[in-house]
């Protein structure tokens, strides 16, 4: 039986924090405001907390994403705090699926859902590498663009791997490369 929290979230309109239980298996979704600092850097959200901001995923649960945080070294209670400053809000389960997401074998056409799990892959790569390279991360992000299939996206891995390890700890690279590979599968 999953471990719960009490957490006090302003309810919009409230007028007053309102306690939320969190269960660690309960997942996360960014916000419009934690989608727009992944894109556009607003509000400066920096280092290990930027990149669990990056690895927030409704697929994943609580635990799964603390357990990420511990390797990294980001503080137990990071989910409460992007639940309190706005960047993720608690959702009630996992990602949904839809009739369209399985692909029959033999169908020649790209599903929906795989066309929905290559632009996935395709936009954490390129969040990603592009938080750790900045600027630098130009040349990559041409050839990035040239992908077309998540089996393109995997020939990019080896220099993915080698761009985090130049500027990401150890640990975090490792947590960013399982997540791509996560998305790659």
């Amino acid at each position: 039986m999953p471990v719960a929290q009490r957490l006090l979230v302003a309810v919009e309109g409230a007028g007053r924090p309102e306690e939320v239980l969190m269960a660690s298996g309960l997942h996360y979704a960014k916000t419009t405001k934690g989608i727009e600092e992944v894109g556009q850097r607003r509000n400066n959200l920096r280092g290990k907390m930027r990149t669990m901001l990056i690895l927030i995923d409704r697929a994943k649960t609580a635990d799964e994403l603390r357990s990420q945080a511990e390797r990294i070294g980001v503080p137990p209670d990071f989910l409460e705090v992007m639940v309190r400053e706005g960047y993720v809000t608690p959702i009630g389960g996992g990602a949904t699926s839809t009739p369209e997401a399985a692909n029959d074998a033999g169908s020649s056409t790209v599903s929906a859902g795989e066309l929905g799990q290559f632009r996935a892959a395709k936009s954490f790569m390129n969040e990603t590498v592009v938080n750790a390279l900045g600027i630098r991360a130009f040349m990559f992000t041409l050839r990035l663009e040239r992908c077309v299939t998540r089996a393109d996206l995997g020939a990019l891995m080896p220099d993915y791997q080698k761009a985090l390890r130049k500027v990401a700890s150890e640990p975090e690279a490792r947590a960013l490369e399982d997540r791509m590979r996560e998305l790659l599968a």
